[in-house]
């Protein structure tokens, strides 16, 4: 199959007020790349959790969205694992290369950015239908299913595969 091009359409980036600054923020060049801003003003330590989903809108004009799959992991101990070989390794690869974005915990109080971030285009599974998705990334502390979860950061970002 024909590598697939991609175009990002929407980022947004929301921190809570426990562990950002208010000036963190996420926004799209003129040529649909990512920039963010992120002021972390607290450590993040082990016990870290992330979720990222797939998602595809179901209908256009509805706002509903089918998850495609979403992986929930200790943000910590992948970042530790992460140069295993696999597609995750190949996608936060790629996300590193565009800025300053710590990769090991813990991650200490900064100014990080990412500035002009695409998808590579060996970072796409090729099988993969062309249209639009959401990228959903939740950072929290807390169990998976639990009640209790402190919510740390959310990022979501749309994108066309064409």
């Amino acid at each position: 199959g024909k590598a697939l091009r991609s175009r990002f359409t929407n980022v947004s980036v929301e921190c809570s007020y426990e562990f950002c600054s208010s000036s963190t923020r996420g926004w799209l060049t003129a040529k649909n790349e990512i920039n963010m801003d992120i002021y972390l003003n607290r450590t993040l330590r082990n016990g870290l959790r992330t979720t990222i989903t797939l998602l595809r809108p179901v209908e256009r004009s509805t706002g509903r969205y089918q998850t495609l799959f979403s992986y929930d992991f200790d943000t910590c101990k992948t970042l530790r694992d992460l140069m295993q070989e696999g597609l995750m390794k190949v996608w936060l690869r790629n996300v590193f290369k565009y800025g300053n974005l710590a990769y090991e915990c813990p991650l200490k109080p900064a100014y990080y950015y990412l500035r002009n971030f695409q998808l590579e285009l060996d970072s796409i599974p090729p099988y993969l239908p062309t249209g639009l998705y959401r990228i959903h990334d939740t950072n929290y502390y807390g169990r998976p299913k639990g009640k209790q979860r402190r919510s740390v950061a959310t990022f979501v970002l749309d994108i066309m595969f064409y």
